[in-house]
């Protein structure tokens, strides 16, 4: 793809349809009607489940295609309720839901400028659009034998929930309200929850100001457009009671749901690959993100270079309908988080809550999504920033990149079926339509034929600065609990058979090369939160998977102080991407390091690093890597490719017995095969005249954490100084043209005595102790389905 006129001109043909909006007339004008029904509806793996639903028409248990979920409708300032997929009304739409540029960026090479304000948006059943000034009005009829409900949650004053109430068999009640504030709100049936949201009662609200359509709200951010995405878990057992008439006990954290699904859909249907080619059109449309690439400023989404075009990305509105903690991990690009539950993320002046999460816009690979919580983010769609020159001058093809739940359960189907669960695709774009791709029958065609190659060519192959060979391993090792499990991981020609993998240490700038040696079946190798080209991102279903051997390459994107769209320095893991939930369960995994490259006019002191381009300096002596990790002793017998042909292997019951912190000092690690783990580390005080020890902690779990930090009596001590999150450090963007200073030199440090991380999620904070002596930090391994802790493991710090 090219910046060329002549390039772009192509892009114009047929490139979108205007809305053919119609209005609504369910009922009262005014009115929208939904029907509490119930039927039975086809799982990706084609096994009929029980659900209930809000639906457009009256349908009964019997009918083949039950009506349980609306399609979208929108409630207008002019008191109307239009039928229309896409929102604002009479804009065009997307062809295939690809917004095209205005033009080529005659300031960047190979970049687009997106369109402003131009560009509708689609949205996936069950959402429901307000404008402001709007008055929402609901009747729902209960066709059912129990008594349902409705609430919108956080619609109300205080951000309380407006309810219909009790709403008995076979009557129907209505809900009327004000529109409120711009943003997204989710609304289900409250009723002995959460189990009547789990079985369908459940969906979307989108508020949003016709005056400023493309903007989130008030304070923006402004982008070119959007997409909504509703997470949602599905238990069988609790189904097939609810249809016997059986009472369902929603509070037990011993809950193993079997599908998980995005806006009502799973595995190679959710990725638009099946063979059925009008929901592959739906799926493009309304829940897989594609765009030109373009450039996109954190700082200001609404800086444009030129009339009619913005330096935006596109707004993702996040939704968990689910009972169970998502963890959605973005390829490719992080994306920028702007707001969590209604409330905007403040620029500065940030803060860690009482939960142990950090208020603050932020850059994320990602993003923790707890049941009942809303959160929205731009995906800015520019160049992955780890990708070689040489790749990217040569691109002419879309670039496919994966969504998925690092909560690897949820991204199976039925207890097998990768990937299955909740997935998406999102793609950079290169052309107008959407690249041709191979189209299965079935999710067990999908799951059990991944694309293989024995030893592909590593194009446009340069000589590195680091490289390093990976040779899978698999045997028994020996846990510091003084169990023996079965472990499969990577080692090199300087460690030893080991858990975890050997350590990749880069400098910003420097090209890596790392070649995968599978030895046994299939393997990949994703350098996660990493973003090279899709052939170097080591996931199958977009590139290969290698039975010989391949060699990876990246080269880390440099920093520049101040600037928060450049930089790569920080924490991150590599893990195999084959078969995930159980490869990287039994320990095909290990820690990344990216380093800054050295300033050779303010070298830091010797002794230490910087932790990135503009950050603390740090002493390398004591930098400590912390890795929670939990294991369930049955999936370490399993085989390679279990649940992979549709058989049920388990894979959505994690059920560890075994909790471990990974790592320790890392300018010590020990040779030998081993589990490299911690239970005490050293921490300098501002007393020793000695830079603050650095802690690199990457969540390796399933599951989220809560590490806490106290002194030896138990009492909380403000001890981390948080600085990095998912690769990226933490900074203050109030500016829209200025500097963006790193949080730990701003006068509102991130300085905590919790620390909350979901599957998947890496910190980089600074140990600051109050004065000589032993503290405690303490990781709390919490359930799957919030409520439980399921382990506690401990580390001494002692501070001199």
């Amino acid at each position: 793809m090219g910046n060329r006129a002549s390039d772009f001109a192509g892009l114009h043909q047929g490139a979108a349809t205007l809305t053919n909006p119609r209005t609504g007339v369910t009922g009262s004008a005014g009115v929208l009607d939904l029907y509490i029904n119930e039927g039975f509806v086809p799982m990706v793996d084609g096994a009929l489940v029980y659900h209930r639903g809000f639906g457009d028409r009256p349908s009964g248990l019997s009918d083949p295609k039950p009506s349980l979920r609306i399609s979208p409708h929108i409630f207008t300032q002019s008191g109307e309720v239009i039928a229309s997929r896409t929102y604002p009304l009479g804009q065009p739409a997307p062809h295939a839901g690809r917004p095209l540029p205005e033009g080529p960026d005659p300031e960047e090479r190979l970049y687009y400028l997106p369109r402003r304000q131009h560009w509708a948006s689609y949205f996936p059943d069950r959402t429901i659009i307000a404008e402001t000034g709007s008055t929402i009005r609901l009747r729902i009829h209960n066709r059912l034998a129990q008594t349902h409900e409705l609430a919108i949650h956080g619609a109300g004053p205080n951000r309380g929930d407006v309810t219909t109430g009790a709403i008995a068999p076979g009557t129907t009640a209505t809900l009327v309200l004000a529109a409120p504030a711009p943003g997204t709100y989710l609304y289900s049936d409250p009723t002995n929850a959460p189990v009547e949201r789990t079985l369908g009662l459940f969906g979307g609200l989108a508020v949003i100001d016709p005056d400023r359509a493309w903007h989130l709200g008030p304070n923006g951010p402004e982008f070119e457009r959007q997409w909504l995405w509703i997470c949602h878990d599905v238990v069988p057992e609790w189904a097939k009671a609810a249809s016997q008439g059986g009472t369902v006990n929603g509070t037990s954290t011993d809950i193993a749901p079997r599908y998980f699904t995005l806006n009502d859909k799973a595995g190679f249907q959710s990725l638009a690959v099946s063979d059925d080619e009008e929901l592959n059109e739906r799926r493009e449309e309304d829940t897989l993100p594609s765009g030109f690439p373009r450039r996109t400023d954190v700082r200001n989404f609404s800086r444009s270079t030129e009339p009619g075009t913005v330096l935006t990305g596109q707004l993702i509105r996040m939704m968990n309908a689910g009972i169970v903690g998502h963890q959605l991990h973005f390829h490719g690009n992080h994306v920028w988080t702007v707001r969590a539950n209604g409330r905007d993320l403040p620029r500065e002046n940030g803060s860690i809550m009482a939960d142990g999460h950090v208020a603050l816009q932020q850059w994320e690979d990602t993003v923790s999504l707890m049941p009942l919580e809303r959160k929205e983010a731009i995906l800015p769609m520019f160049r992955p920033p780890d990708v070689v020159d040489a790749v990217w001058e040569a691109r002419r093809e879309d670039w496919t990149y994966p969504m998925h739940c690092h909560a690897e359960p949820s991204q199976t189907a039925a207890g097998g079926l990768y990937p299955g669960g909740l997935v998406a695709d999102w793609v950079l774009a290169a052309n107008e339509e959407r690249d041709q791709h191979h189209l299965f029958e079935s999710q067990v065609d999908f799951a059990s034929d991944q694309p293989h190659e024995g030893s592909p060519e590593t194009l446009f192959r340069q000589r590195p600065n680091v490289s390093m060979v990976l040779d899978f391993f698999s045997r028994e090792l020996d846990f510091p609990d003084k169990s023996e499990h079965e472990v499969w991981s990577f080692e090199n020609e300087t460690s030893d058979e080991g858990l975890p993998g050997p350590l990749v240490r880069v400098r910003e700038g420097q090209l890596f090369h790392g070649t995968i040696k599978p030895s046994k079946r299939v393997h990949t190798i994703h350098w996660h939160g990493l973003e090279p080209d899709p052939r170097n991102d080591g996931v199958g279903h977009t590139s290969f998977e290698v039975t010989g051997h391949y060699t990876y390459q990246w080269r880390p994107d440099p920093g520049e102080a101040g600037n928060p769209n450049r930089g790569g320095a920080g924490t991150y893991f590599y893990h195999c991407h084959v078969n995930t939930p159980l490869h990287v369960q039994m320990g095909m995994f290990g820690p990344i390091i990216i380093d800054p490259a050295i300033d050779a006019v303010d070298p830091p002191m010797p002794g230490t690093r910087r932790a990135f381009v503009d950050g603390p300096e740090y002493d390398i002596a004591t930098e400590t890597f912390v890795g929670p990790y939990s294991l369930d002793p049955r999936w370490h017998e399993l085989n390679h490719a279990a649940g992979l042909s549709g058989e049920d292997a388990g894979l959505n019951r994690f059920r560890a017995r075994h909790f471990y912190l990974l790592g320790g000092n890392v300018p010590t690690r020990p040779r030998g095969r081993r589990v490299w783990s911690v239970s005490s580390m050293k921490a300098n005080t501002p007393q020793s005249g000695r830079a603050p020890t650095l802690v690199r902690m990457v969540n390796v779990d399933y599951f989220p954490t809560l590490t806490e930090f106290t002194d030896m009596q138990g009492r909380p001590v403000p001890l981390a100084d948080v600085i990095s999150h998912d690769g990226r450090p933490f900074r203050e963007t109030p500016d829209p043209n200025g500097e963006a200073p790193p949080v730990w030199s701003s006068g509102s440090p991130l300085r905590t005595s919790r620390i909350a991380s979901g599957a998947a999620e890496k910190y980089d904070f600074l140990l600051r102790p109050p004065g000589p002596g032993q503290y405690r930090m303490t990781v709390k391994f919490l359930s799957w389905v919030p409520g439980e802790v399921r382990a506690t493991r401990t580390i001494t710090i002692t501070a001199a």
